[in-house]
């Protein structure tokens, strides 16, 4: 992927000198370290700076799709801003107009963290203890409302400028009056918390990890607290950094969850760091957030990313997934499948008081595990479907005693570059009543909420899709709400794609806001693989607080999981499945009959009986469908009704919920018998036409025939 790195260094780029001039910049050394990381982690990067000439510098190295308009690459935030007010969000803000996705706080996070006033505000409302404090540019000589020592600094600054420590109020005079001089600003002016001081690391959004806790130890300095020049290694009697920090484990606790509480109540995202003071009595008390916090290699963020066993560059690898994932739900795709590496490296195993940690890589062809196995590079182009799964889905499988079956399911052979087939074989673009909405039958509308996929299914019927233009995914989320509404008949929606779980869950939830208002619609339907592929999708809270709004308004959430094998159900799957149905999110389950994988009575047989344990219902076995490069893994007919016979005699009767079916240009066909004349009895499940629906009728059906027009009348 293309990541531009923006900094401020020159602080030339600008229409006039004019405002506060921002005394904060990276380093030469931290920007080329991050660079070399992204470079290393398979990335095309370039480095830019954070002035005027940003979005025509963006455009130029990262120019959108120019079909759907969709970024074409992602900004790696480093910039603190030049001059002005609120320097933080100067970049943020240009990118939001822009469309540019970015690491980091957004403008209201940077924001909200940079004015130190409105951050304790928001402290105090979210329940999170800090030191009393007031706001002053002159100063009140009998004001009695704050105990000494005081602590003095800026309101809209970082890094410890300007920190002064005050003891009577003759130093406080000279202290607020030498902020309000230098800085240009009223001084925050806080009771000191005599005692220990501590930062908390923290990286993610759902789930947030906490890396290991850093202590200051002060030693006998006069001056207990962090300085510049401590943070910029300027004095002799620099604060020593101690990582994990010396405290116990329910000090540790409360520190945690203070922090946690900060970065939520201050809306910071993917990454930063809660500073806290520690009374006598172990009493925490948060002093700052800091929205962007330092990835310079002294820093305490990357000596707790460290200790937690992050080198740096998956450090920096994890930080551009974190925000990939937030606008996207899947990590950022790299450009040199070998540096997944890179972003695996983590040399010790994860702190016992962290979050689980999401799967955060693509997983690489290994050629040598197979000779049959291809890459993408050695297929004509148009062919085949580029190579994509998940490291988590690699894994899973690699565990199970058919991997030699599961791995055709994602691992592209010299099959496809074989196969005949057709593109869209159910006659899609014929039901498309306006791009990325389809209305086939009378009462379900299906909704291709994008072309992404954690994974590429090589046997996948909408694989023209994948890398095309995106002209038939959806993006007039309310002429399509429009559009249901005028039609009363519809009562769900199946949003599919692509898997809409790929989306971010922002983008997700402006979908759905347009379907909840229509009365009509009584089930919303997600067709999914993100619990086979990687369920650490659902460790995101926000989605779970989208079905449960779905549920609030009165409407059904099924998610249509698909799983062809029973060893593709992981442990996480299990315990997700189980959440989510407590609160009352259905499940459907759909798999697709396949050569080679599961053409197996007994196979299928243990994946319907698992499923039916977890609560989720199989419902359709389907035909697999003549896609170009994936008629190899059609079954023959005559075959899939001996199958289908011997799974049912396997089955118990409530196990029976599935029914064997086709997906034809004409409708969905159940197909039920072979008579002793040869001819396959079917009836029509679904079909444009309500009179068709549940008609039977039989046509002859050769050796080897796998789809309806394999099977004549005679």
């Amino acid at each position: 992927m293309k990541v531009a790195v923006v900094r401020n260094r020159l602080h030339e780029g600008v229409i006039c000198r004019f405002g506060q001039v921002c005394p904060e910049v990276y380093g030469k050394r931290s920007v080329q370290t991050t660079i070399d990381a992204l470079r290393a982690g398979g990335h095309t990067v370039a480095v830019f700076e954070g002035d005027k000439t940003l979005p025509a510098n963006l455009e130029s190295f990262m120019p959108s799709d120019p079909q759907t308009r969709q970024p074409g690459g992602m900004v790696f935030n480093m910039a603190y801003g030049i001059q002005g007010q609120s320097r933080y969000t100067h970049v943020p803000a240009m990118l939001e107009m822009a469309g540019v996705p970015y690491t980091g706080a957004g403008p209201l996070g940077h924001a909200v963290s940079l004015d130190k006033v409105v951050t304790k505000i928001l402290m105090q409302n979210a329940g999170v203890p800090t030191p009393n404090f007031r706001v002053m540019s002159r100063i009140e000589m009998d004001d009695a409302s704050l105990k000494y020592p005081l602590i003095v600094k800026p309101r809209h600054e970082s890094t410890s400028f300007g920190l002064q420590l005050v003891r009577n109020p003759r130093e406080l005079q000279d202290a607020v009056l030498s902020v309000v001089t230098e800085y240009q600003q009223e001084a925050l002016v806080e009771e000191y918390i005599d005692g220990r001081e501590v930062a908390v690391a923290l990286l993610g959004n759902q789930p947030i990890e906490c890396l290991p806790l850093v202590e200051f130890d002060f030693a006998d300095r006069s001056l207990r607290a962090v300085t510049w020049n401590d943070k910029y290694h300027k004095t002799a009697d620099e604060a020593v950094k101690r990582c994990p920090a010396p405290v116990s484990e329910e000090l540790a606790a409360r520190l945690r969850e203070v922090a946690l509480a900060t970065f939520r109540a201050c809306h910071c995202k993917d990454y930063s760091r809660v500073d806290i003071r520690i009374d006598p009595s172990g009493n925490p008390f948060v002093l700052e957030i800091n929205s962007m916090a330092s990835l310079g290699s002294g820093g305490s963020y990357v000596l707790a990313a460290t200790t937690a066993g992050y080198t740096f560059p998956s450090l920096v690898c994890r930080i551009l997934d974190i925000a990939h994932e937030r606008y996207f739900g899947i990590p950022a795709p790299c450009d040199d499948p070998a540096a997944d590496a890179v972003h695996a490296q983590r040399q010790d195993p994860p702190s016992p008081f962290e979050a689980p940690e999401a799967e955060r890589d693509i997983a690489a062809v290994d050629p040598a595990e197979s000779a049959s196995f291809v890459g993408q590079p050695e297929c004509p182009a148009g062919q085949n479907m580029p190579y994509r799964v998940t490291r988590f889905y690699q894994e899973q499988i690699r565990r199970s005693a058919h991997y030699d079956r599961l791995q055709r399911l994602v691992e592209p052979t010299t099959e496809e570059i074989q196969d005949s087939g057709q593109w869209d074989t159910s006659d899609e673009q014929g039901n498309t009543v306006m791009p990325g909405l389809q209305h086939k039958y009378p009462q379900t509308v299906l909704v291709l909420a994008t072309n992404k996929c954690f994974a590429h299914c090589r046997f996948c019927f909408r694989k023209r899709l994948h890398g095309a233009d995106s002209r038939e995914v959806a993006m007039d989320y309310l002429a399509m709400a429009r559009y249901i509404h005028s039609h009363p008949e519809v009562n769900n929606a199946l949003l599919s794609g692509g898997d809409p779980l790929a989306l971010g869950t922002d983008q997700l939830q402006t979908l759905v806001d347009q379907l909840l208002p229509i009365p009509h619609l009584t089930t919303i339907r997600f067709g999914s693989r993100a619990m086979v592929f990687y369920p650490p999708r659902f460790r995101d809270r926000e989605l779970i607080r989208l079905f449960e709004k779905i549920i609030r308004a009165g409407k059904r959430v099924v998610i249509v999981v698909h799983v062809d094998h029973s060893d593709e159900i992981s442990d996480e799957m299990v315990g997700h499945v189980e959440a989510l149905r407590n609160m009352g999110v259905q499940f459907l389950n759909q798999t697709v009959l396949l050569n080679g994988v599961n053409d197996d009575p007994q196979v299928l047989a243990a994946t319907f009986e698992r499923l039916h344990a977890l609560g989720v219902y199989p419902y359709y076995l389907f035909q697999a469908r003549p896609v170009k490069g994936a008629v190899h893994f059609q079954v023959p007919l005559r075959r899939g009704v001996e199958i289908v016979h011997d799974l049912n005699r396997r089955l118990s009767g409530i196990q029976k919920t599935f029914r064997y079916v086709m997906s034809h240009t004409t409708g969905k066909i159940e197909i039920l018998d072979l008579g002793r004349d040869g001819r396959l009895h079917m009836r029509y499940h679904q079909n444009r036409d309500n009179s068709k629906i549940g008609r039977l009728f039989s046509l002859s059906c050769p050796d080897g025939a796998c789809w309806l027009d394999d099977l004549s009348g005679e």
